[in-house]
């Protein structure tokens, strides 16, 4: 088996495969923006890249990370069925209250091997958390630096264990959202 298909498989089986900073990761989020918006534009009022693949120079799966901005909590209703006929797969909040999660393994690209898609209404506190959070990072290389170091390790250390890499990331991410001045996570029900 190739090393890519063996990294793919292990990532579809929960894995965690970092991949150096692809300087093709804008442009394929571009594109799937324009898809997207073509698409959902009736209710989606602006989309973000978040996510590592959104911070130059950095390690990252290779997922893209994608935040579409609804209107209102209502349009929800609209978009699901709307991001289905592109393939989507929607597993609701996904464990967060006030999101809308969508999923894709994309098969055909060398670059990008799944979508993620978090969808929240313009100004919802997590919203403005991944733009804090990006932000942050792309502003100062020491944070970047911080972050990719820790990343490198939580990947060996939970190589199977994709959750668990997530969830041995929060501590620095809630530090630098503080440090931005972005809001605290809203309580989970």
């Amino acid at each position: 088996m190739q090393p890519e298909r063996a990294d793919r498989d292990r990532a579809r089986a929960n894995g965690v495969v970092l991949l150096p900073y692809d300087e093709e990761w804008p442009s394929r989020y571009a594109q799937v923006e324009r898809e997207i918006l073509a698409a959902c534009g009736i209710v989606v009022a602006g989309m973000e890249h978040v996510g590592s693949t959104a911070i130059p120079g950095i390690q990252a799966k290779p997922y893209l990370d994608i935040m579409p901005g609804l209107r209102s909590p209502a349009d929800a209703a609209v978009l699901v069925p709307l991001m289905q006929s592109l393939g989507y797969e929607y597993k609701g909040e996904y464990g967060i209250t006030g999101r809308h999660y969508f999923s894709k393994w994309v098969d055909d690209d060398e670059h990008i091997w799944k979508h993620n898609v978090h969808t929240y209404e313009v100004g919802h506190p997590e919203w403005i958390r991944h733009l804090v959070f990006r932000d942050a990072l792309r502003a100062d290389p020491n944070l970047r630096d911080e972050y990719q170091a820790l990343k490198v390790i939580l990947a060996m250390r939970h190589a199977n264990d994709v959750e668990a890499y997530a969830e041995a990331k929060s501590e620095f991410v809630e530090r630098v959202i503080t440090m931005a001045g972005g809001p605290a996570r809203p309580p989970q029900g």
